[in-house]
């Protein structure tokens, strides 16, 4: 079974083509590999094709700006029909690069952006790094 999926961004006026992302969770431990800390995470890294969009740099390029959002994955047969929902809130753009691969048939360039939210939702669980207001 193959998959597709898409990054949603408030505020934005387009659904972006995701070609690959990835997140994780992470928990410290102390020396005997025990949990000595609260699970943290909520970083995105989200690959997708390079459209001309003003909104995903304006939100790189300003360290105050916080957007909401979602990925959804959806088999490619049926693309309405979504199987995992990622939402994130109140998220920094922490990281924007593009890759030019003159090679590629498909899509020569992408944009890989590196997100922080502050809560991370997949299906019921939902992770809240309970950062402190500013």
């Amino acid at each position: 079974m193959s998959f597709s999926a898409k990054l949603i961004v408030d505020g934005g006026d387009m659904d972006y083509v995701v070609r690959r992302f990835s997140w994780g969770l992470r928990q410290q431990t102390d020396l005997v590999g025990r949990p000595d800390a609260r699970v943290q995470g909520g970083q995105l890294q989200v690959e997708i094709d390079s459209v001309p969009d003003e909104l995903l740099h304006h939100w790189a390029l300003d360290d105050t700006k916080k957007l909401s959002g979602k990925l959804i994955v959806a088999t490619a047969d049926d693309g309405s029909a979504a199987r995992k929902t990622i939402t994130f809130t109140d998220a920094y753009c922490v990281g924007l690069n593009k890759l030019f691969d003159g090679s590629a048939s498909t899509q020569p360039m992408t944009m890989t952006l590196t997100l922080s939210a502050d809560k991370l939702q997949s299906g019921g669980v939902l992770l809240d790094n309970m950062w402190p207001l500013f």
